[in-house]
């Protein structure tokens, strides 16, 4: 059915490869793209894909969650292996759009038009009551196509892709204390981007998403971790920072007044104060119409 063109990556699961559709099949006469995304692994791991099978056909293809097409078992190497047949993501990963930056970050209109797509898709699952619990760069794909943003600067024609969350391994049912998804030392998602109350209480609820974004969106507007820390730091003393201080991620002074009270509604440490992605889609920093303007910066790569 697919012919496997090369590989893109791994996530909480397995492994992904970039797949051609093969013209001679009958497979090929389905409505399905030329170009997917296989997320494959052994069958013992067949849970966790199952799982997060089920999370995609329960989120009903909503336009700002990664599409999953279907799934089917191949062998490999004389084992049984699980594929995903996921919707495949030509603009890389936000985590790959800030690493083109430069360390520098990327220009505001850019930040604002990747936090309100990843809002939406926050807001959606929340609705359907589902906590996605690992929201990072590295989950959250740039995908290509009609639904693009366009516009003309002086010099040349810029194209922003649409923001899709990827990546429901570890997601849960927002409401109930769930194993499934976490990992051996009983926590979820990445320690830079974990709320206080993840750390302290192993809480995955959707305000710990809205923690999460504001690490993200900080990321996109310096270039870098929200947390200082380096490769040396160990993992258990990031965690003490977050779960055991009242210190939040600082926020530089040169952020613009709308960016930098946006990100004090997501990066408070009390939840009943932090804001629901429904009320941060009305904020300024992403409601407001935002005249776009040609970057200065040099470094800036466009995947697109």
């Amino acid at each position: 059915m697919w012919k496997i063109s090369r590989p893109l990556g791994r996530g909480s699961f397995g492994f992904v490869s970039l797949a051609v559709s093969q013209p001679n099949d009958d497979e090929s006469k389905l409505d399905l793209p030329s170009l997917v995304a296989i997320k494959s692994a052994e069958v013992f791991q067949l849970h966790p894909f199952q799982k997060e099978c089920d999370f995609h056909a329960k989120l009903h293809d909503y336009p700002h969650i990664l599409r999953c097409f279907g799934n089917f078992i191949s062998e490999k190497n004389g084992f049984l292996v699980y594929n995903m047949i996921l919707e495949y993501a030509s603009g890389g990963s936000l985590a790959d759009r800030i690493r083109c930056s430069g360390g520098g970050g990327l220009p505001d209109y850019e930040v604002r038009w990747y936090t309100k797509g990843l809002l939406k898709g926050l807001n959606h699952m929340h609705k359907l009551g589902y906590v996605h619990c690992d929201i990072k760069p590295h989950n959250i794909l740039l995908v290509g196509g009609s639904s693009c943003l366009s516009f003309n600067t002086r010099r040349r024609r810029l194209r922003l892709e649409t923001v899709k969350i990827a990546d429901f391994g570890q997601t849960k049912k927002a409401g109930k204390m769930e194993t499934d998804g976490q990992q051996d030392n009983g926590r979820r998602g990445s320690p830079l981007f974990m709320a206080p109350e993840s750390v302290l209480r192993q809480e995955y609820e959707p305000w710990s998403d809205i923690w999460a974004v504001g690490c993200t969106v900080l990321q996109m507007i310096t270039g870098k971790p929200a947390w200082k820390c380096d490769s040396e730091t160990e993992t258990c003393a990031i965690l003490y920072r977050i779960g055991f201080t009242e210190k939040v991620p600082e926020i530089p002074s040169w952020v613009s007044e709308e960016g930098r009270d946006f990100l004090r509604k997501c990066l408070v440490r009390e939840t009943k104060s932090r804001w629901t992605a429904e009320m941060l889609l009305g904020h300024p920093f992403v409601s407001s119409r935002v005249m776009m303007r040609e970057p200065m910066r040099k470094d800036l790569c466009f995947l697109c």
